[in-house]
């Protein structure tokens, strides 16, 4: 089996990545994540349709592109995290569940009890846990790290979208 160089962790330790393992773990959380939410969809758990939009918000199929790729990296950073040689590799990688399972439940957070303050406290949840994702990882994985910024980042995005709704749409409860 082929076998990429490992140049992650704090001394570009010798272990190698080993590229099937990683695909797997990337398209099992994909495939997961697109299940779980198909059977939201099912259910009619979408979110509803607000009067009027932000000027600065992405139309409903790039958010979900921007999900799989955000969920991809999330299977990569379990796999990079599982894999670092560190003595909690096993404990990191299930920290890295942790976040995807916060993002999964974002749904139901946000659509199925709606209301904004149950959003908002849901991102701030989500936020603050990534931030600790990514300094729990910084050391063992840099690049799993990195990787866990990405949902950072678009959770912020997020949050700053719901304040923008608040104010064209007033405050739902």
């Amino acid at each position: 089996m082929a076998r990429i160089a490992a140049t992650d962790g704090p001394a570009f330790r010798a272990s190698a990545i080993r590229p099937w393992p990683l695909l797997a773990s990337i398209a099992v959380t994909v495939v997961v994540a697109g299940v779980f939410f198909g059977i939201l969809a099912a259910l009619h758990l979408n979110a509803p349709v607000p009067a009027r939009w932000p000027s600065f918000a992405p139309p409903g199929p790039v958010i979900g592109v921007i999900w799989i790729v955000l969920f991809a990296a999330m299977g990569a950073a379990r796999y990079l995290a599982a894999t670092s040689g560190r003595s909690t590799a096993r404990t990191d990688a299930w920290a890295v569940v942790g976040l995807l399972a916060l993002c999964l439940a974002y749904p139901l957070y946000t659509h199925a009890i709606s209301g904004h303050a149950t959003e908002l406290v849901g991102n701030a949840i989500s936020f603050v846990y990534a931030l600790w994702l990514v300094a729990r990882l910084r050391g063992p994985s840099p690049v799993a790290a990195t990787l866990i910024v990405l949902v950072a980042v678009w959770i912020a995005f997020a949050t700053a979208l719901v304040f923008a709704l608040i104010q064209l749409n007033g405050w739902t409860t």
